[in-house]
């Protein structure tokens, strides 16, 4: 069977899409020693979250790292899946479905927030050692060498220990049409609320709709960034309460202790605050935008019928690349809440970005013979020469410090101070991601008062977390599974 064949299928579970990269002639030695015993094939089935379904670009740059893989290590045979998934919610469903039945990949994607929940339940390998292990991918330096200090603090465990390895950085921007802005008059690029709000009635007045913000569903992104956004620039001052560890960030176990304890209760100041911010905010968005998907946004921002989105470094390459795009495109951070906003406002950016994403973890159910090479195969994914190929053709920041960043990334670089808490992530809490969204449909289109919104919102919320103090034992008398340092 010729190695790096390519071939279609479906995803299992109805998810997605899955492209399929697979090596069949394999022989010979490992790329690390002892990643493989060099007189026998080691196979490994290795599943990466795409996304979107069926990008060509994404698959062909995957295929080029599996056979340069292959190609260093022929006696290892990757077989890849990309699959898409439409939110956060339903990739954590997919992670414990297969964790929990054994059933796990060698090498999965996964997410930081998840991962140490997943180690302490010992569904995982810990990576720890591994992490302080030299990796001749990595020039012959430890994990612990090539990820920058703040991307380490937030892949620790309150126990010290490392349950994933990041492949790049997230961070969200606003792209705009430097076109229509200066049709405007729109001559500064907003860095305060105020500011934002002006530039949109600008934009409004010259006779173009100012923001494109999709609201069909939490896969669209836009409500979920914003309210976790603007949330954190009024709460920041509580961090240190919060966060009981003091590691650096909220895990969920010390979110589940701040909304069991009242420390947290979103239909209280500052956290109701927020959506009316938000509400006032909509007028410069598309008629209909409650109907208005990811995809169609990115339509109208190329046909020029508004002025402004909302994405990430990778969500930006369709934008960036696209032969119907006409006009000059730049990007800034979403500008912040000043305290003439707000009373409790910190007055600076805090990135929903600038944090560990793509990471790859091991199951504990893997064949104890599998995990040397699954280790080496994830050391090249984050090796210079990938990193830097995958931050070029897939617009996806470099994860290590060892990496080049493009031109074209350049804008999304981390400026602001990290988000901790993560409210209303799918990764804290599906539930709350989904009622969030459909909830805030409701009341950004009048039909749902906010004292309602957010009562319902917040019964989701303490019901999700009585659920995890019941799965992982947590109650007040044991600080809720929470080492203080």
């Amino acid at each position: 069977m010729e190695k790096n064949r390519l071939t279609m299928r479906g995803a299992a579970a109805a998810i997605g899409i899955a492209l399929v990269v697979a090596g069949c002639n394999a022989s010979g030695g490992a790329g690390s020693e002892g990643a493989a015993d060099s007189n026998r094939t080691t196979e490994l089935n290795v599943i990466i979250q795409s996304d979107a379904s069926g990008d060509e670009q994404e698959k062909v740059a995957w295929e080029e790292t599996i056979a340069l893989y292959e190609e260093a290590n022929p006696n290892v045979d990757v077989n890849l899946q990309l699959q898409s998934f439409d939110g956060v919610e339903q990739h954590r469903t997919w992670v414990t479905t297969q964790l929990i039945g054994g059933t796990a990949p060698d090498v999965f994607t996964t997410r930081y927030i998840w991962d140490q929940e997943d180690l302490k339940k010992e569904l995982l390998v810990d990576l720890t050692p591994y992490y302080t292990q030299k990796q001749a991918h990595l020039g012959d330096r430890t994990w612990e060498e090539a990820f920058p200090d703040a991307v380490l603090q937030r892949m620790r465990g309150d126990d010290g220990r490392y349950a994933s390895v990041p492949t790049s950085i997230d961070s969200v921007r606003i792209l705009y049409n430097k076109d229509l802005f200066d049709k405007a008059g729109v001559t500064a690029i907003p860095t305060t609320w105020n500011e934002f709000m002006e530039a949109q009635e600008k934009l409004k007045q010259s006779g173009v709709v100012p923001f494109g913000f999709p609201n069909t569903k939490p896969g669209d992104y836009n409500y979920s960034w914003t309210t976790r956004i603007l949330t954190e620039e009024l709460i920041a001052s509580q961090y240190e309460e919060l966060d009981v560890s003091g590691n650096g960030f909220i895990e969920v176990n010390e979110y589940v202790r701040a909304v069991d304890q009242g420390m947290v209760d979103i239909t209280q100041s500052p956290y109701k605050d927020v959506f009316p911010l938000i509400k006032e905010w909509s007028q410069y968005w598309p008629r209909g935008y409650n109907g208005i998907d990811f995809n169609t946004s990115n339509e109208m921002f190329l046909r020029g019928e508004v002025a402004m989105v909302m994405r990430t470094s990778s969500q930006s390459k369709v934008l960036f690349e696209s032969s119907a795009r006409n006009f000059e495109m730049a990007l800034f951070p979403l500008p912040y809440i000043t305290k003439e906003n707000h009373p409790d406002a910190v007055e600076k950016l805090m990135e929903i970005g600038g944090v560990p994403a793509g990471n790859l973890a091991i199951p504990k159910s893997i064949d104890p013979g599998k995990i040397d090479a699954a280790v080496d195969f994830i050391a090249f994914v984050t090796s210079p020469r990938i990193q830097g190929m995958h931050a070029e053709k897939l617009y996806r920041a470099p994860a290590t410090a060892t990496a080049d960043l493009p031109e074209h990334l350049q804008g999304f670089k981390f400026v602001g101070d990290p988000m901790k808490l993560n409210i209303y992530g799918g990764e804290v809490d599906k539930n709350v991601t989904e009622n969030n969204q459909k909830l805030g449909q409701l009341y950004l289109e009048g039909s749902k008062p906010l004292e309602e919104y957010l009562a319902e919102l917040k019964q989701v919320m303490v019901d999700g977390v009585k659920k995890k103090m019941e799965e992982n034992q947590w109650n007040a008398g044991n600080n809720y599974g929470i080492k203080q340092e």
